[in-house]
């Protein structure tokens, strides 16, 4: 890590490309990104309706410095938007940084993937042509890291106080699991995270039709086929939940629940609503599967030219900002699910499914699909993460 020079001033030295080629495999990610649903409206499904998938943007990410005012500008980059977590978390961090570095240090957010999409800012990331990019660890499979999607495993995190949980769990200083694959991260990929907020929860959207019960448990859901987000964890949490499913772009998730190609797909409440998928579906099964960690993703070249002090801001502010954005999620839950009902939907909760049934099969499905990952699972799980 550089150390502190007499100028206060620092520079990249890094030469910045235009972003190396997306991901093709990828380009389907929507529904990764965003604020996870429970509050607010973010423009996109973790990384779908907002552009945030393929290969937008044009790479012109990375830092500058300031010599006359003595300053390191960061860049950040995110898929959601404005008002949401996902959009305001790297502006909420910037903020605490500049104020504790004074000055020295900040950082310049973007949204609604003005930088880049999803796959081309993993990529930018640890090539170092972007700085920061705020999105959920599953995502650095683009630059085939696997082992990072553990923080996304399903039904791993104490149900009853989950972002707490995450906080704890994902923290890169204080949780020995997550520092092991914090550094791996960075040793083989060049991406350092600073930790997470909460992204949200996750449940399942179904058009069911009229006089059918919902499905309660795995063997009645896999009457459905289900749009899944093509990423390993995501997509095996739902088969495991027991849907047929099959790959499709968020973008075009509408018109395939409106045509009847799916029956229904899975999101946070808030991509539910402001994507206006709840109007081509009759029911959300509240399965709460997943509830995911938002990623504050920054490039290792960079990390490494920070002094001391100024990366303990980072981490610092990370802690700092993790209750606001849990009560941003929490805030506006209720007047979503509201809304739903309103608009005709039924909301079946918790205590209306065989709720172990559905995470027994999924805690089941994951053990055999990721065994590499299952002695961190069960060192970051609440529990024995048992079936």
């Amino acid at each position: 890590m550089a150390e502190d020079n007499d100028t206060g001033t620092y520079r990249r030295t890094y030469i910045k490309g235009a972003g190396a080629a997306s991901f093709v495999a990828m380009t389907g990610l929507a529904g990764c990104s965003g604020d996870g649903g429970d509050g607010g409206s973010d423009g996109g499904d973790g990384g779908d309706g907002d552009g945030g998938d393929g290969d937008g943007g044009d790479g012109d990410g990375g830092s500058s410095g300031n010599a006359n005012q003595n300053t390191m500008t960061l860049q950040a980059n995110s898929p959601a938007a404005t008002d949401s977590v996902h959009g305001d978390v790297a502006a909420w961090i910037g903020d605490i940084v500049s104020e504790r570095t004074d000055g020295a240090v900040d950082v310049e957010a973007f949204r609604n993937s003005e930088l880049g999409g999803q796959a081309q800012s993993v990529q930018d990331v640890s090539s170092g042509a972007l700085d920061i990019y705020v999105i959920p660890y599953a995502l650095t499979a683009i630059v085939d890291m696997q082992e990072a999607q553990v923080f996304d495993t399903p039904y791993m995190y104490d149900p009853d106080n989950p972002y707490e949980d995450i906080y704890e769990k994902t923290d890169p200083q204080d949780s020995e699991p997550a520092r092991e694959v914090i550094e791996n991260l960075a040793e083989q990929a060049d991406i350092r995270s600073l930790g997470a907020v909460a992204q949200g929860t996750r449940r399942v959207s179904l058009k069911i039709d009229e006089g059918t019960e919902p499905p309660r448990n795995p063997e009645m859901l896999s009457n459905y086929t289900m749009r899944a987000v093509p990423i390993g964890m995501y997509a095996e949490a739902l088969n495991g939940l027991g849907a047929e499913t099959t790959n499709i772009d968020f973008s075009e998730v509408p018109q395939a629940l409106a045509t009847g190609s799916v029956d229904g797909q899975e999101n946070p409440y808030n991509i539910i609503r402001s994507s206006q998928i709840y109007e081509e579906q009759t029911h959300i099964i509240e399965t709460n599967h997943m509830h995911v960690p938002l990623a504050i993703l920054m490039h290792e070249g960079v990390y490494q030219d920070l002094s001391d002090s100024q990366q303990q801001a980072f981490f610092d502010a990370v802690r700092e900002v993790q209750p606001r954005a849990t009560e941003l999620l929490r805030s506006n839950l209720e007047d979503t699910k509201q809304l739903f009902r309103d608009e005709g939907l039924t909301i079946v909760g918790p205590d209306d499914i065989e709720y172990d049934a559905y995470r027994s099969a999924t805690r089941s499905r994951i053990r055999d699909q990721f065994p590499d990952l299952t002695d961190t699972i069960e060192s970051l799980a609440h529990d024995d993460y048992q079936p």
